[in-house]
């Protein structure tokens, strides 16, 4: 999701008219790139008191219609509910999404910060603050609040002038991106140079590096020593003085990259690439193979297990190591990783159990990828240790079941702690009570409903750390009408098909068809329901065919069924190529298929004659002619015949037998007097036949029609300066061969 959290006090007019037009660029290059990053829109407008209404859509041009129609109004007290705003869309929004913050005031609520940071960690989003004001005190704690959110999730705080918004919209065209990871995130509280040595792998296909923070200033140097100007493959992005400044590039050296930058105050650092190799972190009070039942922060005054989901890291790539790292770059601990499953697309590993440190941590994951070069990952957000809470206990509030039939009542619980479970019905209790080590779920059958079952059902956890309960209504009704799968229907073209649905039961219900998601008309052109609710189609085309759909719905819901209309159709054939030429012992493939209905047989015939399949020719389930190891007979024109009840239909590809030129020359040496005719003679030959060019001294030699295409070289009259070394070159379409001899004349 890419959320905008505007705040629309009046004084924020000139952000709003940057923003608006900054968007419509952002949204344009987005929706452009081979690989979507954005699968929704949000927009958050704030003002004390209000936040909202919410926008979250699918539609660009909705996105931008309702940023367009936000009203600035008002002012007032500067600090404004922002966090509460934040909050907001970080609700809405996908996990790892982007989200942009545009203000000129501190935040009020930053009583609620403590909140978000847990929402933050739990959906791993990043917020990037764009700052046109501050209310005049950098130490307020609203002001800091923009800080620790920024810091927890990789994000980063902007300060810029009223005109410069623009300037910092242009980087964001280029931040949203597809499988972005992050190689090192830093807060620093006074001015300094600080220098990273970072190993940088092949699958990064770009790094970009932003400094936030007052004269910011940036060095890259590659693996070879070399330090990346502007015009030699080092971008700038963003480029303001006294507050940022953002470059990108791509490293074009695996290696260990040094990266230096400089701020005259406080500042923080953000480095990301973009590779399809990441993780994703989860924590445990016991090791776990299940990522999804592991917890999305990890606990205070337990031990916790740390377990990696690598993703894209090819085997034998491995995980060594996680280190757990201060916002200032400082180590905390570094725990050795295992792995916990093999051969598996999503490889986990773990590590041994530990104590959450106090302060704020990040992930470092380093290892190797499936060539042997360093890596290096750092986690989207930083970690704090939180206490366990009481365990979470989830129920659907209603749940519908259908009389006779089985009923499910279900409830899940997450929980860090070990707990309890029960499941009641008034003060019955049903089935015995449950002990768990996490989070898991449990359910109760009823065989066969009725209205007896109805009522309120409570599902109880108890861990040492709390109580959780959570309710459900049943519901039991008559079920909705009951359909017999349906026979599909074959017909030829210009027949008339008629589509059938049983009904069952007793209860008055209505009946449509439905196609390609649109409900039929009863009766139209060829098509028209009948009195039995059957549905016809006269005069059959090839594009009736398909799905349809009946529907039988009462007041107690739908049922669907499918009826497949399938359309008689001639075959036809395609073969993806007209000829295609070979040289001996490689293996050819030629492709042949076919439309049309029955499926058609495919065989092959070679001038006529059907080809008889052996060790060396075969014919795959797909239709695709292999003949392996092919010899200069095997030259010739076949033909993929595609069969059917309707008919028949065929193509012919020619095979052409070719082979590279060879060239010797009979004499490598050829001594002749003086006066008398020199004759050098070379053997050529190749399918096409090969020309034989003529050279000396490395010059084409200019000869008369005979020679252009003969092996042999005369000279009527040699003299003592045409002496020397001559080259014949046998050329034809599949390549070159070459061949010398040394004529001597004395």
């Amino acid at each position: 999701t890419l959320a905008f959290v505007f705040d629309v006090t009046g004084s924020m007019w000139d952000d709003l008219m940057q923003v608006i037009d900054g968007a419509s660029r952002i949204l344009e290059r987005s929706l452009s790139r081979r690989s979507q990053a954005i699968a929704n829109y949000a927009l958050v407008p704030f003002h004390d008191p209000d936040i909202g209404p919410v926008t979250l859509t699918a539609d660009p041009a909705v996105f931008q219609r309702e940023l367009r129609e936000l009203y600035v109004q008002g002012g007032g007290d500067c600090p404004e509910m922002s966090v509460g705003a934040i909050k907001a869309a970080v609700e809405v929004a996908n996990p790892g999404s982007f989200i942009y913050v545009f203000s000129d005031a501190r935040a009020k609520d930053y009583h609620k910060k403590e909140e978000l940071l847990r929402l933050l960690q739990l959906k791993q989003s990043q917020v990037v603050f764009v700052l046109t004001g501050d209310c005049g005190d950098r130490t307020h704690p609203g002001y800091l609040a923009y800080e620790e959110i920024a810091a927890t999730s990789s994000g980063q705080v902007f300060h810029l002038d009223k005109q410069q918004v623009t300037e910092v919209l242009k980087w964001v065209e280029s931040a949203i991106q597809a499988s972005k990871v992050h190689l090192l995130s830093t807060d620093h509280e006074e001015e300094g140079e600080h220098t990273w040595k970072l190993p940088f792998d092949p699958s990064l296909k770009e790094v970009t590096i932003s400094l936030s923070g007052p004269g910011p200033e940036i060095e890259v140097q590659d693996p070879l020593g070399r330090i990346l100007q502007e015009d030699e493959g080092l971008k700038v992005l963003l480029n303001i003085p006294d507050s940022a400044k953002v470059v990108a590039f791509k490293p074009e050296h695996p290696g260990l990259w040094s990266i230096k930058v400089y701020s005259s105050g406080r500042h923080s650092v953000r480095i990301t690439g973009v590779s399809n190799i990441d993780f994703r972190a989860g924590f445990s009070t016991q090791p776990s193979l299940d990522l999804n039942r592991t917890l999305e922060w990890p606990l205070q005054g337990v031990p916790i297990s740390l377990v990696i989901n690598s993703t894209g890291l090819q085997a034998p790539g491995l995980l060594d190591s996680v280190e757990l790292a201060q916002s200032s770059g400082k180590p905390l601990l570094t725990l050795p990783m295992k792995t916990l499953s093999n051969g598996s697309t999503h490889q986990l590993w773990g590590g041994p159990p530990f104590h959450t440190p106090k302060e704020r941590f990040y992930l470092k994951v380093k290892g190797k990828d499936h060539e042997g070069n360093p890596l290096l990952r750092v986690s989207g957000v930083s970690y704090s240790g939180m206490a366990p809470g009481a365990p979470l206990v989830s129920m659907a509030p209603r749940i519908h079941g259908y009389l006779h039939q089985p009923l499910l009542v279900s409830c899940s619980v997450h929980s860090a702690l070990p707990f309890r479970l029960q499941l009641r019905r008034g003060e019955a209790r049903l089935g015995e009570e449950r002990h768990f080590q996490q989070s898991g779920n449990s359910s109760w059958e009823i065989l066969r409903a009725s209205k007896a079952e109805e009522g309120m059902y409570e599902c109880t956890a108890i861990s040492r750390a709390g109580i959780g309960r959570a309710k459900a209504q049943i519901v039991v009704t008559d079920p909705p009408p009951q359909l017999v799968p349906a026979s599909n229907v074959t017909v030829s073209p210009g027949e008339t098909a008629v589509l059938s649905c049983q009904v069952l039961g007793e209860a008055p219900y209505n009946l449509t068809w439905v196609r390609d998601w649109r409900v039929l008309p009863a009766s139209t052109g060829r098509v028209a329901q009948l009195a039995d609710l059957s549905l016809e189609v006269r005069g059959i085309i090839p594009t009736d065919g398909g799905r349809y759909q009946c529907m039988a719905s009462n007041a107690n819901g739908v049922t669907r069924a499918s009826v497949w209309l399938l359309v008689r159709e001639a075959p036809q054939v395609s073969i993806h190529t007209s000829s295609q030429h070979f040289s001996q012992g490689v293996e050819v493939k030629v492709s042949c298929s076919a439309s049309g209905y029955p499926t058609p047989h495919i065989s092959w015939s070679r001038e006529g004659q059907t080809l008889q399949e052996d060790s060396r020719i075969h014919v795959d389930a797909q239709g695709t002619l292999i003949i392996q190891g092919v010899a200069p007979e095997d030259a010739g024109n076949y033909s993929c015949q595609a069969t059917n009840e309707v008919g028949t239909d065929q193509e012919t590809v020619t095979l052409y037998y070719t082979d590279p030129p060879s060239v010797s020359a009979v004499n490598a040496v050829v001594l002749v007097a003086v006066g008398e005719e020199a004759v050098l003679v070379c053997k050529a030959s190749g399918v096409p036949p090969p020309r034989v060019i003529w050279y000396r001294g490395g010059r084409e030699m200019i000869l008369a029609p005979e020679g252009s295409s003969s092996g042999k070289l005369r000279i009527p009259v040699a003299q003592e300066r045409d002496a020397g070394i001559y080259t014949c070159r046998a050329v034809n379409e599949l390549g070159d061969a070459s061949a010398e001899i040394q004529l001597a004349v004395g």
